[in-house]
């Protein structure tokens, strides 16, 4: 067997170049974030719009800027996104009991329900896809990307 040989039986690729599993796990996420955005219903929350809910909702009350280090977004991206939230009804500004000058950001009990309730499109498509893997795959997926998650925030 010639050298080309064995490249194209090693990875099937005939001029032998591999692809790194960072590529291919980036190449991936971007797929399925693309498919996920395609399922969505007009109005529905954007990623970064229904993360920062989902933070004010298990964290409580808190002031944007603590909000955008949380989210690890840069406060005018905060801003817009807490400004969305609030035009759509799922948060509210509340006085801060600390700093009568200050405002923290909190979840109403629409943006509450979102939360809980699972009710996005995009999330019962995704319980939709996941529901017809196996209990073994669902169960690496979901520690796979929790973890990858906690090492991106490390």
């Amino acid at each position: 067997m010639t050298d080309q040989q064995q490249d194209v039986a090693r990875d099937g690729r005939p001029d032998g170049r591999e692809v790194t599993e960072a590529v291919e796990v980036y190449l991936a996420l971007g797929r399925v974030n693309r498919l996920l955005r395609r399922s969505a219903s007009p109005g529905e929350l954007s990623p970064g719009a229904a993360s920062a809910l989902a933070t004010v909702v298990r964290g409580g009350r808190m002031r944007q800027g603590d909000l955008a280090a949380q989210e690890q977004v840069a406060a005018p991206t905060m801003s817009r996104i807490v400004a969305v939230l609030e035009e759509q009804g799922y948060v509210s500004r509340v006085p801060d009991p600390d700093d009568g000058r200050a405002a923290l950001v909190a979840a109403t009990a629409t943006g509450d329900e979102l939360v809980t309730g699972v009710t996005s499109v995009r999330t019962q498509e995704l319980g939709r896809v996941l529901d017809e893997l196996s209990p073994s795959q669902r169960t690496g997926l979901v520690s796979g990307l929790l973890a990858l998650e906690q090492a991106f925030q490390a």
